[in-house]
């Protein structure tokens, strides 16, 4: 009756058999192929850059419009230069909510 016992306490596949071995196998190749791709999480490369880019053109359009009285950097737009300087530090500070 012990041999009866030991035989009947063991699942249908016991540790260590080819059966159990080779379901461990296939569940973990088909577990390996249901995982998705890591998706990239932010913003892309080229946002930092860009942001601080026009933050920066933006300083230095608005610098030169104080510096040369309006004449530069787009002559005959006077004061409208600063508008420029500053729609592009906007823009720029805007782009910092979108950044992760």
């Amino acid at each position: 009756m012990a041999d009866t016992e030991n035989v009947t306490s063991h699942p249908k596949g016991a540790k260590g058999t080819k059966r159990s071995i080779e379901e461990s196998e296939r569940a973990k190749r088909s577990a390996a192929q249901a995982k998705p791709a890591p998706k990239r999480v932010g913003s892309p490369r080229w946002w930092a850059p860009l942001m601080v880019a026009l933050m920066i053109a933006g300083l230095l359009i608005v610098v030169l419009a104080y510096v040369f009285s309006g004449n530069l950097p787009v002559p005959g737009w006077g004061n409208y230069n600063l508008f420029l300087g500053i729609g592009l530090m906007l823009v720029g500070m805007l782009m910092t909510m979108g950044w992760k």
